[in-house]
């Protein structure tokens, strides 16, 4: 077995600058995949992109609330209206993506509220429908984490405890799906370069994903703590860095890219 990189960038078609950034790291950093907000302003500007890069996988970005997941889980447990509409809603963003003219790679979600236990099974039920390959499920981070200086922030810990039992409970619903391993969950918004080196150098055999949330604003830059929207141009600059791209090669790691 090889090691196999996905590079995603999360929140594509959320304002230009995303739009931006998305393009810059495609066209000269590692980026091969981005997940689209069909809801969002620049949605249309993505799927323009997209259309002009076929060589860009994108995929469903699926956004069920905009902040505050915790809520927003509680109302799919215990309303069953909140139950009854989630595929339709799930469908619709899958068809506004259609409609845009891209045909999805992948599906993932905002605030990856697409794994709470009533929404992954929907998600994945669709994506066969669609014939749509991948699913995200962010997944075995913390252990490739341990002994980063500074990375073991208050809450990390219960965070990736969190993720890994709803990653157990729900992951039998994607079988016959793609579901590599995932990991970007635990620096969401501070996807440095010294992390993602770090991570590169302990990738295990077989596929694993690391997403991004790059923008060309240089307003928006991670220090300590990511910005409120997790949007940086740091984690462009980590997409664009040659000290990344050389560690990839001297790992032996394939950078994966859509299929022709």
């Amino acid at each position: 077995m090889t090691r196999r990189l996905i590079a995603t960038a999360d929140d594509f078609g959320d304002t230009p600058e995303v739009n931006a950034a998305v393009l810059k790291a495609y066209r000269e950093g590692i980026l091969r995949f981005a997940s689209l907000m069909v809801g969002r302003p620049a949605a249309a500007h993505a799927a323009r992109i997209a259309r002009d890069n076929p060589g860009l996988g994108v995929g469903l970005h699926l956004e069920l609330c905009a902040a505050e997941p915790e809520k927003a889980g509680a109302r799919y447990f215990f309303s069953a209206e909140a139950r009854r509409a989630v595929a339709g809603e799930i469908r619709s963003q899958i068809e506004a993506l259609l409609a845009l003219g891209v045909k999805p790679t992948h599906i993932d979600g905002h605030i990856n509220v697409h794994v709470h236990p009533v929404i992954f099974p929907a998600a994945c039920r669709l994506a066969r429908e669609y014939g749509i390959p991948r699913v995200r499920l962010p997944s075995g981070e913390w252990e490739a984490l341990k002994g980063f200086p500074g990375a073991e922030r208050p809450g990390t810990a219960l965070l990736a405890g969190v993720f890994g039992a709803m990653g157990a409970w729900v992951g039998p619903a994607a079988e016959g799906l793609e579901r590599p391993r995932t990991w970007g969950l635990l620096r969401s918004g501070l996807m440095k370069e010294d992390y993602v080196l770090w991570l590169i150098s302990r990738l295990p055999e077989g596929t694993t994903e690391m997403y991004f949330h790059p923008t060309t604003d240089e307003s928006l830059r991670a220090a300590e703590a990511p910005v409120p929207s997790h949007q940086s141009v740091t984690e462009l600059e980590t997409l664009l860095s040659p000290k990344v791209r050389r560690a990839l090669a001297e790992h032996g790691v394939e950078l994966v890219s859509r299929p022709s």
